[in-house]
């Protein structure tokens, strides 16, 4: 089966969630975890919606540095993995690690 790929960043990484979580559905966080998230979010926007921040491959390798610095790809893994798998209700791993949420296109970054 060919792999195809899409460009709607926004429709792949919502995909499924409308279909297999109702819109009434509620959960309780801490309010701490939620805002740490809230950061996690707003520093990324302010980073990315300026381009001037990354005019070179060099000026994104740095503000995204690694697990072992505190750049921003440690502060993404410690939202998503640690803070959030916290406030997830406990079926929703098993409809993470399911297919209903695994979109049928690849992103285009995944194009050879």
């Amino acid at each position: 089966m060919e792999n195809k790929y899409t460009d709607n960043i926004v429709e792949h990484a919502f995909f499924g969630i409308d279909e297999n979580i109702p819109a009434d559905r509620t959960t309780v966080v801490y309010l701490r975890d939620l805002m740490k998230v809230h950061a996690t979010l707003a520093e990324l926007i302010q980073f990315f919606h300026q381009p001037l921040h990354m005019q070179t491959l060099e000026d994104v390798e740095k503000y995204l540095g690694t697990l072992e610095t505190n750049g921003a790809y440690k502060l993404m893994t410690l939202a998503h993995h640690d803070i959030m798998s916290r406030m997830l209700p406990s079926d929703m791993e098993a409809l993470i690690e399911g297919s209903a949420l695994d979109a049928p296109n690849s992103p285009h970054y995944f194009e050879e």
